[in-house]
């Protein structure tokens, strides 16, 4: 890191110059306020070291110089004890922070540290940022191996507009939004979706929304109802929880898929109907079927194609882009995106989420609301999230949850991220170097020092 000094005492100088080049910083010192002036315009610091007080412009014109051509350049002002209010209008016009003289060597280094954290993370969410503007599929995010075989198999059932299709998850996994990806995507894009939760609704009352009604079918039916099948007409027909519908509703949705025509409870005429069917379950039908309680027949008509999502664990590397996503999705109108520290998403990559994405979801929006300042730090989480610990007698950085064993290497998360990452966009690009750097931001270089440095062939 680039630091630029303006100080008009030589010996303070010197010797906070020396400091620095033994913390492994580049240091550039000028005596005042013009003579730094001319090295900004020479070359960018990353962090610029002012005092207040100094000949042939001081420290608060130096500042107001520096706000109007960089407004987001870090820059710490150094004041007297006596003349701490100098800082407070420092503060006022733009300073990041102060420190008093004579200075806390070492807490201008902690000050630092976290400046350099700071533009850490800044540099990672807009690379997150702009990963989520490169995604195949923006409703359903993520980058990962699991994922991108999902990505696939929705590109091969929106191929086919009329194949039935199966998706399997555990709840909270993105099963409609898979779902309506295939169905936007597919030759039926413009015709309605229609989704119905089999499970949340009584079994009384599920034939009548999906077949409609006639008047008087029932007590209560006082006109005709059209049912879910006609609404969906030409379009898509979303059964989630498919598993949950009793046998005897099974029979008769078995009918409807081999003759394409509902009856309405109460009616006589049957009524032809061209819908395509996406089922979903959270439980294994080949299982409830060998138990007895999902129809074979009916299996085979459902389960033509099938998808099976991954639960968030198997996928720990698309959490911080999740993470991302979330926090932009529900920031307030007009207000500054909060930020999650390295730390703050490491937790969250090690939690287990038996919620899965919808949990996830939830905890990021909560944790916004909660979280005091713009950066989210670890102790901001949640409980479940905080109660993960270090093990104790490794000390090669893994974390386990409450005492069990088990373990991840956080490195090794983001190295197999990164690995996977590039070795799909180089092979998007046909292996193009140059038009792979382009595409995700690196330079050429960069990028030739990833690629030996994972080994990617």
């Amino acid at each position: 890191m680039k630091i630029l000094i303006a100080e008009d005492d030589p010996a303070t100088r010197r010797g906070i110059e020396i400091f620095l080049q033994n913390q492994g910083f580049d240091v550039v010192s000028t005596e005042n306020g013009a003579a730094a002036l001319r090295e900004l315009e020479n070359q960018l610091p990353d962090v610029v070291l002012s005092d207040v007080k100094m000949p042939r412009m001081g420290g608060l014109d130096f500042l107001r110089e520096i706000r109007l051509r960089e407004p987001n350049l870090p820059v710490l002002m150094m004041t007297a004890f006596a003349s701490v209010e100098d800082a407070v209008q420092a503060m006022k016009q733009g300073a990041d922070d102060y420190l008093t003289k004579p200075l806390n060597l070492e807490e201008l280094r902690l000050k630092l540290n976290r400046i350099q954290e700071k533009a850490v993370l800044l540099e990672e969410n807009r690379a997150l940022r702009a990963q989520l503007k490169r995604l195949e599929f923006p409703e359903i995010v993520g980058t990962s191996k699991p994922i991108r075989e999902v990505f696939q198999l929705i590109a091969k059932a929106a191929a086919d507009p009329d194949i039935p299709v199966m998706i399997y998850g555990e709840s909270g996994t993105g099963k409609e939004l898979v779902a309506r990806a295939i169905h936007t995507r597919s030759r039926r894009a413009q015709a309605p979706f229609v989704a119905v939760n089999c499970g949340a609704i009584p079994e009384n009352l599920i034939e009548s929304e999906l077949f409609g009604h006639k008047r008087g079918a029932f007590t209560g039916a006082v006109r005709d109802k059209e049912g879910l099948f006609q609404a969906a007409q030409n379009g898509t027909l979303f059964l989630d929880e498919v598993s949950e519908m009793s046998p005897q509703l099974q029979v008769k949705l078995l009918r409807v898929l081999q003759e394409s025509r509902v009856k309405p409870v109460g009616g006589t005429v049957e009524i032809p109907v061209n819908v395509r069917i996406l089922g979903a379950s959270n439980k294994d039908l080949r299982k409830e079927m060998a138990d007895g309680r999902f129809r074979e027949d009916l299996f085979y008509r459902l389960n033509v194609l099938e998808v099976t999502l991954p639960p968030l664990r198997e996928r720990r590397d698309d959490i911080p882009l999740l993470v991302h996503h979330f926090a932009e999705k529900y920031r307030k109108d007009g207000g500054e995106p909060k930020h999650f520290s390295r730390k703050a998403l490491e937790r969250l990559s090690f939690y287990d989420w038996p919620g899965n994405v919808r949990e996830l979801e939830n905890t990021v929006r909560v944790t916004l609301v909660s979280a005091p300042g713009k950066l989210v730090n670890s102790a901001d989480l949640p409980p479940k999230i905080t109660r993960l610990k270090p093990v104790s007698d490794s000390g090669t950085g893994l974390w386990k949850w409450d005492g069990s064993d088990y373990k991840y290497n956080l490195q090794k998360v983001v190295e197999a991220f990164e690995r996977e990452f590039l070795t799909f966009h180089l092979h998007e690009t046909g292996g193009n170097v140059s038009q792979t750097a382009e595409k995700i931001g690196l330079s050429r270089v960069a990028l030739h020092k990833k690629i030996k440095l994972y080994g990617i062939k």
